[in-house]
């Protein structure tokens, strides 16, 4: 950066200080650590670091790890101080037994860092923030060092950040910031875009809009500009560019998810003539969506890389799984018993481990048997029977009935009855995800089923084992191939060509932003940041329907693409004169569409404080679905038809979202 920056102006920047903030942080606290009671030559905690002192703490403070996360925990304390709250302060704010848990755990966590003569990544800003209030002389040095500031991304900074920011330059207030509002992507992670708001109008600021993009064609542009604009408060301004119009934006629209993946990979082939595989780069919202893509371009020998994350059957909750299965299949496997013993956890340390390897290294008594006579070997005799007994039998009984099992009845079986989703749900801040992944092993099996019908788990394993060893790529940054990954992954990217797949409601917006308006304005700057990392061909796309747990769902288009005005989309639909795979949910769909036409009413509107205040056939206003129907109610949830945003199903928890239109 220092060498564009001299190359750029011709000043020498010998002396500038061009650093992040955590890196600038490090420097300070070398400086001024002892301001308070800290050596210069403190050590530093990483994310791994932090999680073991929480988890470590926890179990001291006798807080179950495996009901309350240490993973998630130790991530909301390092939010709690990027906010400036000190456990004192977090204390006065508790509003859950969860908070309450953190409260304690968070106290007991500041007093080993300074223990142990430690600062956390969070520490990092914070403490200089706190010596800078602390002390003038020290803040008044760093204003003089420092008469000129610019900050880069600033749309991604946290209250820390800025506060930083703001003292420093609270003096010369000669500062800079750079970023923009429609990009800021990250709120689940502390950071704030009204920092943008809140900067203009604190320091009267000089507003430079730089608008012209250098990157995509005019329609991409066009197209994003209508998906952004819809955000109430965003700065006014629109992208253009003296590229040529370009090609129309390709709206997919496929029948079912892994006809779509076929599709984008097919189109990807097509166009190999005209591009490298370095050209195309393949976007979703969420990681477990990999897998049928990542399939696609095997079975085509396309080479790929996925970006921020591992390939889908190297992802740990997968390979547990296919390790239990390899198990069952062959009970001397040594590899998988040692993968999965402690999965769920069954309290099996490295000696027990070792004891239980060596009762089975004659090769003549297998790991079932071992587990089920535990109690009978001398050597195991402090092992925990009844746990390792119990696995036993799980393991045994799934082998008895390994050929009258369907593949995929037989992997739920086998999820449900070692209790893997509430392991893993809880294993670490990615729980949720790593389910998801889970959810997609199971589609997998499901289509291998119907694609082999007959085919038993062993051919299913089989089959996957052979695969994932032809999913031999290099890890080598000059090679040649298409590239793979979520949205949030793909900011500051480009690519000549882009495919963002998957573009129906609940995963973008994502089903855990409806309840936000906030959060959903997030998942539409998503969709944007997207959008604008394609150059010169964008294809969008989504299906009518996808795989969940081995069930065939129907679902909506994401209503992110009702804003993209016709004139700018090819579409292609894949969907015409197929065979109809819902039956009698496509009624209830066309009935559906028949019921919203009669939506529009203009009576009162009455806050629906419990379902007894609304009845089937009520027209409603929701803030922020709009106006719809009621189709259905049950004792906790109502199904609502919206006009723009298709059926949802809302808890009772939410019906102070809703208004009834009077008649």
């Amino acid at each position: 950066m220092k060498e564009r920056i001299t190359r750029l102006t011709g000043l020498d920047t010998s002396t500038a200080w061009v650093r992040t903030f955590h890196s600038m942080g490090v420097l300070i606290l070398r400086k001024h650590a002892e301001e308070i009671g800290y050596p210069r030559d403190f050590v530093i905690y990483d994310d791994t670091d932090s999680r073991g002192l929480v988890k470590s703490i926890m179990k001291e403070s006798g807080i179950n790890t495996d009901v309350y996360n240490p993973g998630s925990i130790a991530e909301k304390i390092s939010r709690i101080k990027e906010s400036l709250q000190s456990p004192e302060d977090f204390v006065k704010q508790i509003e859950s037994e969860m908070d309450e848990k953190v409260a304690l755990i968070y106290q007991s966590y500041e007093k080993a860092l300074r223990r142990n003569r430690a600062f956390d990544f969070s520490d990092l800003i914070t403490i200089p923030i706190y010596i800078f209030k602390k002390n003038n002389k020290v803040l008044s040095y760093y204003q003089s060092l420092w008469q000129y500031v610019m900050v880069d991304e600033f749309q991604d900074t946290n209250k820390a950040q800025y506060e930083m920011i703001k003292l420093i330059g609270s003096v010369h207030k000669n500062i800079c910031v750079v970023g923009d509002d429609d990009q800021s992507i990250y709120g689940w992670r502390g950071a704030n875009y009204d920092h943008i708001y809140d900067f203009r109008d604190r320091y009267n600021a000089k507003v430079i809009l730089l608008e012209q993009n250098y990157r995509s064609s005019r329609v991409i542009l066009e197209v994003a500009h209508a998906v952004v604009e819809k955000i109430p408060g965003r700065m006014d301004k629109k992208l253009w560019t003296q590229e040529s119009s370009g090609e129309k934006v390709f709206l997919i629209n496929a029948l079912t998810d892994k006809e779509e993946a076929n599709y984008v990979v097919s189109r990807i082939d097509s166009l190999l003539e005209e591009y490298d595989y370095k050209d195309f780069a393949i976007f979703y919202r969420t990681n477990a969506q990999s897998r049928l893509f990542e399939e696609e371009l095997l079975v085509r020998n396309i080479p790929y890389r996925i970006f921020g994350g591992q390939k889908f059957y190297a992802r740990k909750e997968i390979k547990d799984i296919l390790a239990y299965i390899k198990l069952i299949i062959d009970p001397f496997d040594s590899a998988s018993f040692e993968r999965i013993i402690n999965v769920p956890k069954r309290k099996i340390g490295e000696v027990a481990l070792e004891k239980l390897k060596k009762v089975a290294s004659d090769g003549k008594t297998s790991f079932i048997d071992i587990l089920l006579n535990v109690e009978k070997n001398p050597s195991l005799s402090r092992l925990p029977f009844e746990a390792l007994k119990e696995l036993g039998r799980i393991l045994e009984e799934l082998r008895e009935e390994k050929e009258k099992l369907t593949p995929m009845n037989f992997v739920k079986i086998l999820i449900d009855a070692i209790g893997y989703k509430s392991y893993i749900t809880s294993f670490d801040e990615d729980g949720l995800d790593r389910w998801s992944n889970v959810e997609e092993l199971i589609n997998s099996i499901k289509e291998y089923e119907d694609d082999n019908p007959g085919a038993l788990i062993t051919d299913y394993v089989n089959d996957i084992t052979l695969q994932s060893s032809a999913d031999e790529i290099e890890a080598d940054d000059s090679r040649n191939y298409v590239s793979l990954m979520t949205l949030h992954n793909a900011k500051g990217l480009e690519f000549p060509v882009v495919f963002i797949c998957g573009l129906v409601d609940g995963l973008l917006p994502h089903a855990s932003s409806l309840y936000s308006a906030r959060d959903i304005e997030e998942e539409r700057r998503l969709f944007y940041v997207g959008i604008t990392r394609a150059m010169k061909i964008l294809h969008l796309s989504y299906s009518e329907s996808r795989m969940k747990y081995g069930e065939l769902l129907y679902q909506n288009p994401s209503p992110f693409l009702n804003d993209i005005p016709e004139e700018f989309v090819e579409e292609v639909d894949l969907f015409k004169e197929k065979k109809d795979i819902f039956g009698w949910q496509s009624k209830i769909r066309k009935k559906e569409e028949e019921d919203i036409d009669d939506i529009e009413g203009n009576g009162e509107l009455k806050i629906v404080e419990d379902i007894s205040d609304i009845k089937v056939g009520d027209k409603v206003y929701h803030h922020l679905f709009g106006k719809g129907k009621v189709a259905a109610i049950t004792k906790n949830f109502v199904t609502i038809v919206f006009k723009d945003y298709g059926k949802k199903v809302i808890s009772g928890n939410f019906l102070s979202n809703i208004e009834v239109v009077s008649s």
